[in-house]
């Protein structure tokens, strides 16, 4: 393999392990306290409304932007985004020690 080749592999791999939520990921509720960019107000104060801390969601959409990500929960009916820094993903598996 060509010195080039490891490169692009080396970056493949990189690529494929950073990951987004996909649809029907667990995430769980941590949070709508903090700064949040973009700082959607409404969004933040619907969270607290709305949701639950520890409490378990479902990812329905999960898009991308430049410099942040919106989850849609499958647990929430309408057009209601949420920022994906206010929750937990990977969900952290629970040791019973």
């Amino acid at each position: 393999m060509t010195e080039q080749m490891n490169k692009n592999l080396k970056m493949f791999k990189h690529l494929k392990e950073s990951k987004w939520p996909n649809v029907g990921d667990k995430v769980k509720f941590k949070s709508a306290d903090g700064f949040f960019y973009p700082h959607f107000t409404n969004v933040i104060q619907f969270a607290k409304d709305n949701l639950k801390v520890g409490e378990i969601y479902t990812v329905r959409n999960c898009e991308v932007y430049s410099s942040w990500c919106a989850v849609w929960l499958e647990e929430i009916e309408g057009d209601h985004f949420f920022h994906l820094p206010m929750f937990e993903w990977p969900i952290k598996e629970e040791t019973n020690e």
